[in-house]
């Protein structure tokens, strides 16, 4: 049916995140870093979104747009020399009907050649950008500090401090006794 495999997660599971579920349970701040953080995994703020103009350019140039464009061409040379100004004044003939068919042909290609380029840059661009991101922290480039060091916490209840530092601890030091 040419379904990809996350239709699931594109129908099914929210891609607009508006909680934090830890400031909930904890009954802290919320914190609007975090959920920005989280409704950013989905979508990469760098992921294309459109074609360039030189991917444009190539679907201009795949043969069959090329012999369609060529046969609407045709089609329109053929119109004018049977003396209407314009196509739309040949409606309701033969060579119209052909012209609008070749038209609708070309569109309905080129639409599903860009959609398949879109589609097949994206997966590209998500295939490298993580080692893209390793690259550059091994030649020494550190992300922004802002993302290095998370905001301090602060909770409206002691009690509640008390649990999520006990909830963030290490247990190699906990004991049965």
């Amino acid at each position: 049916m040419g379904n990809r495999g996350d239709v699931y997660e594109r129908h099914y599971m929210p891609s607009f995140i508006d909680a934090d579920c830890q400031a909930i349970y904890l009954g802290t701040t919320r914190r609007d870093d975090l959920i920005r953080a989280v409704g950013r995994l989905e979508r990469h703020d760098q992921a294309p979104t459109e074609l360039t103009d030189v991917q444009k350019r190539d679907i201009w140039n795949h043969p069959g747009v090329v012999k369609l464009v060529q046969d609407r061409q045709r089609y329109a040379t053929k119109i004018k020399k049977r003396g209407y100004s314009t196509i739309k004044a040949a409606t309701g003939t033969s060579l119209h009907k052909r012209h609008h068919k070749v038209q609708c042909e070309l569109n309905s290609l080129k639409n599903k050649l860009s959609s398949a380029l879109l589609e097949e840059t994206i997966d590209k661009f998500h295939e490298t950008t993580h080692s893209n991101e390793v690259d550059r922290q091994m030649r020494g480039i550190l992300p922004a500090s802002d993302v290095l060091i998370p905001p301090k916490i602060e909770y409206e209840l002691k009690e509640r401090a008390t649990v999520a530092r006990l909830l963030f601890q290490p247990l190699d030091d906990l004991s049965e006794d």
